[in-house]
């Protein structure tokens, strides 16, 4: 770090601090060798408590956001509509093709452009001398447009954790999308997205390098209640088909962290394997209800209508009609009321983060059985359903790795306890 930059550090503006507090949703500390130190606001932390930003980076991003660019809301990444840039962080899933003691066998589409790269293929050398990063380009074939794979700019400088050795060189693989002048910054999003998106399609099928677009993660403003543990540990006495032990297993295991659709697939399917037995109970139900009433004859047509009638609307029910009927005779509504009574933020409400799936509002006058089940049932049609079709434009898919599906935890613990109380009243 040079002594010119250490010089700026001293002078910090309060607004530029907010800036920089506000994009990175972090608090302030202070400079320290070289970097702006930050950390993570509230009690809600991650095991990291403090992040570092180099100061030159944080000058740079600075002068980015005072001509418009922001962070991304969906990926980790930033946008510079004025200069026609996007930049997305990506993860490689496993060691690929396109590295340095292999990337020579490769050639890359690339024309004449117009814009300012920091790397050139198909190597970056760090400034340490000992580091290597491979930088991938294609270029259309107009020049208009540079696709590039290669270390971040200062936007997509790493936070450095307050324990990170910040004497040697670090660095990010960043994909970056260089269009040939500004642009409105919703279709900077839109066409970056797609292009970053096609681009890593075809390397995956093509080349098999697998990477893919880090989604934006941010901790929840709400801390979490869980049941308390008992203490004691018994021989089994809930009996469990081993099915649905598997499913119920499923969004424990460790290797499977983060995959959140999965998990809240893995509890509604506990959910569908009771539909048809509670369903059958409702509807023996009603008939009985209808053989008890007074005023039943069974001589009269209107009287056996009843029935055919019941039975006709059950085997004609909805999965979302099973669904509330399985709701509201299996989980006691003492146990969701108090499951809402808990700190879930906004999570639940017509501001939530969920799209396209209604809110829960405790005190509408609706069971919260009903409202529960058409949640829940919107939410999984949302993550089975990707259909091309005008019916689903209003409920897109949620993807597994999307900024949506990161925050589904609620949604998930909500789920959770319905299936171990249907499973307990199934017994």
């Amino acid at each position: 770090m040079s002594e010119a930059i250490e010089d700026r550090s001293k002078y910090f503006d309060p607004k530029e601090i907010s800036k920089i507090e506000q994009s990175f949703n972090l608090r302030y500390i202070g400079t320290d060798k070289g970097f702006l130190m930050l950390e993570f606001p509230g009690n809600n932390r991650p095991r990291r408590r403090e992040a570092a930003i180099p100061i030159d980076a944080a000058f740079e991003i600075l002068e980015a956001i005072d001509r418009g660019a922001e962070r991304m809301e969906e990926h980790e990444g930033w946008i510079d509509p004025q200069r026609g840039f996007a930049e997305f962080e990506v993860r490689q899933h496993r060691l690929n093709a396109l590295r340095s003691s292999t990337i020579d066998q490769f050639t890359f589409e690339f024309h004449q452009c117009t814009h300012a790269h920091a790397f050139n293929p198909p190597f970056a050398h760090h400034e340490d001398g000992d580091l290597l990063s491979t930088v991938v380009r294609v270029t259309s074939s107009d020049g208009s447009t540079c696709i590039e794979i290669s270390p971040n700019s200062p936007l997509c400088s790493p936070l450095l954790p307050e324990y990170a050795d910040r004497e040697r060189a670090h660095t990010q693989t960043t994909l970056k999308v260089y269009f040939s002048g500004p642009r409105d910054k919703a279709d900077l999003i839109q066409k970056s997205r797609e292009l970053a998106s096609s681009f890593l399609f075809e390397l995956n099928v093509r080349h098999r390098c697998p990477y893919s677009l880090r989604p934006r993660m941010e901790s929840p403003s709400y801390r979490r209640q869980e049941a308390p543990i008992s203490r004691t540990v018994r021989f089994p006495k809930t009996s469990v088909p081993e099915n649905i032990a598997a499913l119920f297993s499923i969004p424990s295991d460790s290797t499977l962290r983060g995959n959140h659709t999965l998990s809240y697939l893995s509890y509604y399917q506990i959910l569908e394997h009771y539909l048809p037995a509670v369903h059958k109970r409702e509807t023996v139900r009603k008939v009985r209800r209808i053989l008890r009433s007074l005023d039943f004859d069974d001589k009269r047509d209107a009287s056996v209508l009843q029935i055919l009638n019941s039975v006709e609307r059950s085997h004609g029910a909805s999965e979302s009609e099973q669904l509330r009927a399985l709701l509201e005779e299996c989980v006691p509504e003492g146990k969701l009321r108090e499951f809402f009574s808990m700190d879930h933020g906004v999570h639940f409400g017509k501001n939530g983060p969920i799209s396209g799936i209604p809110a829960i509002n405790p005190k509408s006058g609706q069971s919260l059985a009903s409202q529960a089940a058409k949640r829940i049932y919107m939410l999984r049609n949302r993550i089975v359903h990707a259909k091309d079709d005008v019916r689903y434009a209003e409920s897109k898919v949620l993807l597994p790795l999307s900024h949506e599906a990161l925050r589904l935890s609620p949604d998930i613990e909500l789920l959770r306890l319905l299936a171990i109380e249907v499973i307990v009243d199934n017994q």
